[in-house]
C-alpha cells in the first residue's frame, strides 16, 4: 500500500532476475533531506540505494549526504533550541503534540509495516520470535503513545525545596529539568523504526530537537517519522533526518553545536564516538555490543533443557544486541539438547518475510551473510562442530539468507563465543552446571548488555542473575513441558495470554562494561535527555 502524502512510486527495477521473473510491480520510495521541516536537496548527488534483503530488489533511494548538509541540519536544529518555542514548552504542551503524533504513526499502521518489512526483512507471522508489530513497528508505536499519555507525571520536572527564614527574609531552592539541547542520534540496521523513535520520542519529549542519522542500509522508515512529527504540529528544525555515511557520523559527534550524542551498534564504532566527542566534552549515550549468554542451571530437567536458546537466534535472524547467542549448558544435559534441537530445527521454515508461516527471514545484506560466514568457519577450525545449519539454504535463489546454527562442543575463549556475530548462530559451552562456574563464565567476556538464567528453583535463578554483570536479565523458572512446547502466551509473565505490547515503557535498557552506558525505555529514558538546574530564591 501507498503511504499517503509520501513520496513513493511504483517500480519494476530488480537486481538480479529478469521482469518476466517479477510477480508485481514494486513500491519504491524516494526522499530527500528532512531539514527545517520539509525535505530539500542534498549538496551531493549522490544517492543511497535501499534493498529489500528478502528479494535483492531496490525499494527506494536517499541522498548519500555530505558534511555541508549535515552541517545545514546542526544549524537547523539548533536554531530550534536556541530561539524556537519548543524547548519553552510545558511537558503537558509537549505531550499533547507526542500524542499527536503517535496517533498519525497508529493510521499509517498498515503502511508503515509493509515498509519495515521491506526494508528489514523483518517476519510478519505471530508464531516468530521478534515479528514485525510486536517489536519492530505497532509496539514501538505503543511506546510513543505512553509518552504522550505520561510526560507531564514521567518525572518530576520541578522538586521545591521548603521555604526558609533568613536575615534578608524568606528563601529557598528548586531544582528543575530541562532539556540538554540538540541531540545527535545515530541508529542501526536491525530495528531502525523502533530505535529511530526511542532515540527521537523521549529527546524531543525533554525539549531537546534532533538531528537523526539512520543507517545507510535501513534509512527510510526515519523521514516517515519526520514526517509525522511535521504533521502533528511539532515546530520545524525539531526532527531533522540526516542520510548518509562516516562523513556525515563524524561531524555530527565531533560539531560544538550539538550538545548530546545517542547512538545504538558496534562497540568499535562506539569508542570513535566518544574519541569524536571528547573535544567538546558533549554527553554521549552508547548503547553498544552484546555477547549474552544464557545460563541452563544444573536442575534443569532434559525435557525442559531440550531447545533452550535455539528459538532466540530465529529472532529476526540473529541481529538484536540482546540476543542470548551463547548458551551455557550442563554436561549431563548434552544428549537431550542435542535431540530437542535436531527436532526444533526440522520445524524450521525458511523464507519470504511475509509469510506468516515463515520462521526465519534474511541477514540485511550480503556483507552480514558473508561475515557469519567467516564466523562459523573460525568456530569450526577452533574445534566446535556444527549440530544444525551452518550454510545457505539450497532453495533460496535470492536474498541474503543463512540458516539457523547451533556450534557444539565451543569454548569460552573462541571467537565465537567472544565476538558478537549477529546472526542466527547459537554457541553452546558445556560446564559442570556447578552455579559458580556458569556466573564465571557468564561473566568473562568484554560484554554486559544481556543474558538470561533458566532454573527450576526461582530463587537460585535470581541469586544467580544478580552475580552477573548484565544490563538486563531474564530469569525463567522451569514448568511443565519443554520451552518449544509452551504456546503463546505461556513464557511472556505477567498478563499470561495476552499479545504483548508497549515495548519500551518499562523498564531501563543499556548495558554493563563495554555495552556502553546510558539508559533507555520509559521515564529513565527520558531523563537521560534532561539537565538539572537548581535555583536558588531569596
Amino acid at each position: 500500500m501507498a503511504i499517503p502524502g509520501g513520496p513513493y512510486e511504483f517500480e519494476t527495477q530488480q537486481i538480479g532476475r529478469s521482469a518476466t521473473e517479477a510477480e508485481e510491480p514494486k513500491m519504491k520510495w524516494n526522499h530527500d533531506l528532512y531539514i527545517d521541516g520539509r525535505e530539500v536537496e542534498s549538496s551531493s548527488a549522490e544517492r543511497i540505494t535501499v534493498l529489500n534483503p528478502a528479494d535483492e530488489e531496490i525499494i527506494g533511494t536517499v541522498p548519500d549526504a555530505t558534511a555541508e548538509d549535515a552541517r545545514r541540519a546542526i544549524e537547523a536544529a539548533r536554531r530550534a533550541f536556541d530561539t524556537g518555542p519548543w524547548p519553552q514548552t510545558t511537558p503537558v504542551e509537549r505531550g499533547r503534540a507526542i500524542k499527536r503524533m503517535a496517533n498519525i504513526l497508529t493510521e499509517r499502521h498498515p503502511e508503515l509495516h509493509d515498509l519495515i518489512v521491506a526494508e528489514t526483512g523483518a517476519t510478519v507471522g505471530g508464531n516468530s520470535i521478534g515479528t514485525v508489530d510486536f517489536i519492530q513497528c505497532a509496539g514501538a508505536v505503543d511506546a510513543v503513545h505512553w509518552y504522550g499519555d505520561n510526560l507531564h507525571s514521567a518525572l518530576d520536572w520541578v522538586e521545591m525545596g521548603l521555604p526558609v527564614g533568613g536575615l534578608s527574609g524568606m528563601g529557598g531552592t528548586a531544582v528543575v529539568r530541562e532539556p540538554a539541547g540538540v541531540v545527535c542520534a545515530i541508529t542501526p540496521f536491525n530495528f531502525p523504526f523502533q530505535i529511530n523513535l526511542f532515540k527521537t520520542i523521549p529527546a524531543i519529549a525533554a525539549g531537546c530537537t534532533v538531528v537523526l542519522k539512520p543507517h545507510p542500509w535501513t534509512p527510510l522508515d526515519a523521514y516517515e517519522i519526520a514526517r509525522a512529527a511535521t504533521d502533528a504540529g511539532i515546530p520545524p528544525g525539531v526532527v531533522n533526518v540526516v542520510s548518509g555515511g562516516a562523513e556525515v557520523g563524524n561531524l555530527l559527534t565531533a560539531s560544538p553545536l550539538v550538545d548530546l550524542v545517542t547512538f545504538t551498534g558496534s562497540t568499535v564504532t562506539g569508542r570513535s564516538i566518544m574519541a569524536n566527542a571528547a573535544a567538546t566534552i558533549k554527553r554521549v549515550k552508547l548503547e553498544l555490543g552484546g555477547k549474552s549468554a544464557r545460563v541452563v542451571l544444573g536442575d534443569v530437567s532434559e525435557d525442559y533443557a531440550a531447545s533452550v536458546g535455539f528459538t532466540d537466534v530465529l529472532a529476526h535472524c540473529g541481529q538484536a544486541c540482546v540476543v542470548q547467542s551463547r548458551l551455557l549448558l550442563p554436561a549431563h544435559l548434552r544428549d537431550a539438547y542435542v535431540a530437542g534441537v535436531n527436532a526444533a530445527y526440522a520445524a524450521v521454515k525458511i523464507g519470504d518475510p511475509r509469510d506468516e508461516s515463515t520462521t526465519l527471514g534474511p541477514l540485511i545484506r550480503a556483507e552480514q551473510r558473508d561475515r557469519v560466514e567467516r564466523m562459523v568457519q573460525s568456530g569450526v577450525d577452533e574445534g566446535a562442530s556444527v549440530l544444525v545449519g551452518g550454510r545457505r539454504p539450497d532453495h533460496m535463489k535470492y536474498g541474503y539468507y543463512y540458516e539457523p546454527t547451533v556450534l557444539m562442543n565451543a569454548r569460552n575463549d573462541m571467537r565465537v563465543a567472544q565476538e558478537e556475530i549477529f546472526g542466527p548462530v547459537l554457541t553452546v559451552i558445556e560446564y559442570s552446571g556447578e552455579d559458580d562456574e556458569a556466573v564465571h563464565l557468564a561473566n568473562d567476556t568484554i560484554f554486559g548488555l544481556a543474558g538470561g538464567v533458566v532454573s527450576a528453583n526461582t530463587t537460585r535463578a535470581f541469586n544467580v542473575a544478580r552475580k552477573i554483570r548484565s544490563g538486563y536479565m531474564a530469569v525463567q523458572t522451569e514448568v511443565n513441558g519443554s520451552v518449544a512446547q509452551q504456546p503463546p502466551g505461556e513464557d511472556q509473565g505477567p498478563g499470561w495470554g495476552r499479545a504483548p505490547s508497549s515495548i519500551g515503557t518499562w523498564g531501563a535498557f543499556g548495558g554493563f562494561k563495554q555495552s556502553g552506558f546510558g539508559r533507555e525505555w520509559g521515564k529513565h529514558g527520558l531523563a537521560e535527555f534532561t539537565e538539572l538546574k537548581t535555583l536558588t530564591w531569596s
